[in-house]
C-alpha cells in the first residue's frame, strides 16, 4: 500500500513538472512572439517616419502626408495593444497626435525644399516615393481609398518624382559651376534635362524650363570653345623664344 502512495506521488510530481514546464514553454513563447512583433512595429514606424520626414520637405500638398501619418498612428496604437503599460509608446502617440493636428491645420516646422545634396540622396527619396505608391494600392484593395483618388495621388508622386530629379541635378550643377567644374556642371545640367523630356505628361512650365536648360548648356559648349580657341592662340614661352631665334 505504501509503495503505491509513494508511486502515485512521484507520478503526481512528474505530471505537475511537465505542466509546469509546458506552461513556462507556453509563456517563453508568447513573450517571445510578443517581443518579435513590436520589434516588427517599431522598425515599420520609423521607416514610415522616415518617408513621412521626406514627404514634409518635398510636398506641399498635405494629402499624402496625413495618409501616412494615419499609417504610422495605427501602428503605434497595435503597440500600445501589445503592451499597454509601455509609458514611452504612451508619450509617443501623444505626441504624435499633436503633430497629426498640425498637419491637418496644413502646419509643418520646416520649409520645402525638392534639391537633395547628391545622387544617392536622389535615389533614396524615389525609394521612398516608391513605397508610399506601394501602400496607395494596398488601401486601393482595401478599399479605403477611392481609385479616382489613388490615380490622383500616384499622378502627384510621379510629379514629386520628376521635380526632385530636375532641382536636384540644377543645384548640383549650380555647385559645381562655384567650382568652375563645367564638366560636372554640364552633366547635371543634362541629366535635369533628360528627367524633363523623359516626363510623359505635359504642364505649362516643361517646355520653358527645358528650353532654360538647353541655353545654360549651350552657352557653356560656347565658353569651352573660346577657351580652346584662346588657348591654341596663345604661344608658349619655348613657342615665342623660338620665333625669335629665327631672326638672330
Amino acid at each position: 500500500m505504501t509503495t503505491v502512495i509513494i508511486f502515485s506521488l512521484l507520478g503526481g510530481l512528474l505530471l505537475l513538472s511537465i505542466i509546469l514546464s509546458a506552461t513556462a514553454h507556453s509563456r517563453q513563447q508568447a513573450l517571445s512572439l510578443k517581443k518579435s512583433q513590436l520589434n516588427q512595429l517599431t522598425r515599420r514606424i520609423t521607416d514610415l517616419q522616415e518617408t513621412l520626414n521626406t514627404l514634409l520637405q518635398i510636398d506641399t500638398s498635405y494629402d499624402l502626408i496625413l495618409i501616412l501619418h494615419q499609417q504610422i498612428l495605427s501602428l503605434i496604437n497595435k503597440k500600445l495593444s501589445l503592451d499597454p503599460s509601455d509609458e514611452t509608446t504612451k508619450n509617443h502617440l501623444e505626441q504624435q497626435k499633436l503633430s497629426n493636428g498640425n498637419y491637418r491645420k496644413k502646419k509643418r516646422e520646416n520649409d520645402i525644399n525638392k534639391a537633395m545634396p547628391s545622387d544617392e540622396a536622389i535615389n533614396l527619396a524615389s525609394f521612398q516615393l516608391l513605397q508610399v505608391t506601394k501602400l496607395l494600392q494596398q488601401l486601393k484593395l482595401k478599399k479605403k481609398i477611392s481609385p479616382a483618388k489613388c490615380s490622383e495621388l500616384l499622378n502627384h508622386i510621379q510629379r514629386l518624382k520628376l521635380d526632385i530629379e530636375v532641382e536636384s541635378h540644377t543645384a548640383q550643377a549650380n555647385s559645381y559651376l562655384e567650382n568652375n567644374d563645367t564638366i560636372m556642371m554640364q552633366s547635371h545640367l543634362k541629366q535635369a534635362r533628360e528627367s524633363l523630356r523623359a516626363f510623359p505628361t505635359d504642364f505649362p512650365e516643361k517646355s520653358q524650363v527645358i528650353r532654360e536648360l538647353s541655353e545654360r548648356i549651350n552657352s557653356i559648349n560656347k565658353t569651352k570653345t573660346v577657351i580652346v580657341a584662346d588657348d591654341e592662340k596663345e604661344p608658349t614661352s619655348q613657342d615665342e623664344t623660338s620665333d625669335r631665334s629665327q631672326y638672330f
